[in-house]
C-alpha cells in the first residue's frame, strides 16, 4: 500500500496538483509521497536557446523579405505612402471666406479641415475661425496644369502657401503698424488679392527652385550664365543692384487658371504668356470621367489590334 501524509494547510497548494494521486479519508484529503516528492523537486533549467541556422536562400547577416510584406503589396488597390495618387496636384483648388477673405489652398475638390487650419496664423481674438463652416467657404479659383505634371503643381502649391505665411509674419507696409490690433488683423485676413500677385509671380517662373520652369539645356544654360554675368557688371557700373529676371516664355510650363469671378484676376499687374485664363469653373468630376473614357478606348484600340493581327498575318 502506498505510503499516505496528510496535507498541511500551507503546503497544500505547493504539493497538490491536478495531476498527482489523492486520497479522502474521513473528509481529510492525502497525498502519496512519490507525489509530494516530485511535486516539491525543482523544475529542470530552460535549455539555452539555439540559434537558427542560416539557410543557403537568406545568407549571414542579411535580413530576409518578411510574406507579409508581400502579401501587404499584392493586395488589391494598395499604394505605398511615399507614391502619390495618379492625378495627384494636377490642379489647385482655391477656396474664399466670403466675410474675411481668407484663402485656402487644396490639392483636393473638398476641403480638409485638418491639413485647412495649418495655412491659418494667428491674427487676433476671434479673427481665426474655430471650425470650417462649408456655408462660409466659396471656390475662388482653380489652377490647372496638364496631365502628368504633378510636380510642377506641388512646387506651385508649395510657393504659394510660403509667400501667404510670409504676408502673414513679415509685415512690409510701415502702415500696419500705426494700426490697432483688431485692425491689423483683419487686413491680414484679407488675403484675396495677396493671392492672385502671388499666383501671377510663381506662375511666371520666380522664386528660387520654382518648377514651373523647365530644366534649361547645357547651350541654354551656358548663355544663361553670359547674360547673368553682363547684368551683374552693368548693375555694378550703374550703382544699381541687379533685379530678379523673369524666366522666357520658352521654358515655363502651361497653366490654366479658372476663375469663379472674372474681375479677380486684375489684382495683378501682370500676367506671363504661359498662363491661359478661364471664366467659370470646371465642373466636379469632369477630369476623372474623361480620364475614364480614354482609359477604355485605349483599351478597346489595343483589343480591336490583338483581334486584326492575326488576320493580317493570314
Amino acid at each position: 500500500m502506498k505510503s499516505l501524509r496528510r496535507l498541511g494547510l500551507l503546503s497544500s497548494r505547493s504539493i497538490f496538483s491536478n495531476v498527482a494521486p489523492t486520497t479522502t479519508i474521513g473528509g481529510v484529503r492525502y497525498a502519496g509521497t512519490e507525489a509530494a516528492a516530485a511535486a516539491a523537486a525543482p523544475a529542470p533549467a530552460p535549455a539555452a536557446p539555439t540559434a537558427p541556422t542560416p539557410t543557403a536562400s537568406a545568407p549571414v547577416g542579411v535580413p530576409t523579405p518578411a510574406t507579409t510584406r508581400e502579401q501587404r503589396f499584392s493586395r488589391p488597390g494598395y499604394r505605398p505612402r511615399a507614391v502619390p495618387p495618379p492625378g495627384h496636384a494636377e490642379r489647385i483648388w482655391v477656396y474664399n471666406h466670403i466675410l474675411d477673405n481668407l484663402t485656402v489652398y487644396s490639392l483636393t475638390q473638398e476641403m480638409n479641415p485638418t491639413k485647412a487650419f495649418r495655412q491659418f496664423a494667428f491674427t487676433g481674438k476671434k479673427l481665426v475661425p474655430s471650425k470650417l463652416r462649408k456655408d462660409y467657404w466659396r471656390p475662388l479659383a482653380v489652377i490647372e496644369f496638364g496631365e502628368g505634371k504633378g510636380d510642377v503643381g506641388r512646387s506651385v502649391f508649395q510657393k504659394l502657401r510660403e509667400l501667404k505665411k510670409r504676408h502673414l509674419l513679415e509685415w512690409e507696409d510701415p502702415a500696419l503698424l500705426q494700426m490697432s490690433r483688431r485692425e491689423r488683423g483683419r487686413a491680414l485676413n484679407d488675403q484675396r488679392g495677396t493671392f492672385v500677385a502671388d499666383l501671377a509671380a510663381v506662375l511666371a517662373g520666380r522664386g528660387k527652385g520654382n518648377l514651373m520652369v523647365k530644366p534649361a539645356t547645357a547651350a541654354e544654360a551656358a548663355e544663361g550664365a553670359d547674360k547673368k554675368k553682363e547684368e551683374k557688371e552693368e548693375g555694378e557700373e550703374g550703382g544699381n543692384a541687379p533685379g530678379v529676371a523673369k524666366a522666357p516664355a520658352s521654358r515655363l510650363h502651361q497653366a490654366t487658371v479658372y476663375w469663379a469671378n472674372e474681375q479677380d484676376k486684375y489684382y495683378a499687374r501682370e500676367w506671363s504668356d504661359n498662363v491661359t485664363h478661364v471664366i467659370g469653373l470646371p465642373e466636379k468630376g469632369v477630369k476623372k470621367k474623361a480620364a475614364q473614357q480614354a482609359a477604355a478606348e485605349e483599351g478597346e484600340e489595343k483589343e480591336k489590334e490583338t483581334v486584326e493581327a492575326p488576320k493580317a498575318e493570314e
